[in-house]
């Protein structure tokens, strides 16, 4: 796997990776520390989201199509009383990434979640009125700067928000810029 691993991270406009301070403010404005179970999506061996998990001792599950078990974020379960799941997925997927988030909320497979998406996740009436479906737990945290995302050798400069549900540090906070 860690061939087709790296030849993905190369040639996969999908693939980018999470810089440090993104997942250093994140786990900060929701305070990672109070989660118990953490689920980690779409995440590899190189990822800042178990680097930092890793370095702040968090008990946590890290689970990426090119790990040794293949686990693909739409067929994988959760760890067992996940209270958090966290991390960039890939944007072409956005819709079913979404849809799949709150049905894991749904099923009670997990209690809360962060998600790193494009601006524009906040378009289109389908998403919208997912949204507004589930707009009582709903907080969307959006970057006052564009995000470089490492990895590309080309401009890879994105408006980001996080699409977060159920974090009680930002119950107060439903929008909010960052």
């Amino acid at each position: 796997m860690g061939n087709e691993y790296e030849m993905d991270k190369s040639t996969n406009p999908d693939h980018v990776a999470t810089p440090r301070w993104v997942v250093e403010n994140i786990y900060s404005l929701i305070n990672v520390e109070e989660f118990e179970s953490i689920w980690l999506p779409f995440n590899n061996y190189d990822s800042e989201f178990k680097n930092k998990a890793e370095e702040l001792n968090l008990k946590y599950k890290s689970t990426h199509i090119f790990d040794d078990l293949g686990n693909d974020f739409f067929t994988t379960h959760p760890p067992n009383r996940c209270d958090l799941m966290i991390s960039n997925p890939p944007f072409s997927q956005q819709n079913d990434i979404i849809v799949r988030s709150f049905d894991l909320i749904e099923q009670k497979a997990i209690k809360s979640f962060a998600l790193l998406l494009p601006l524009a996740t906040l378009e289109t009436e389908r998403r919208a009125s997912i949204y507004q479906e589930y707009n009582d737990k709903l907080s969307i945290l959006i970057f006052k700067k564009r995000i470089k995302f490492l990895g590309h050798s080309t401009s890879f400069n994105r408006g980001c928000c996080w699409i977060c549900y159920n974090i009680p540090a930002l119950q107060e906070r439903r929008i909010q810029w960052v």
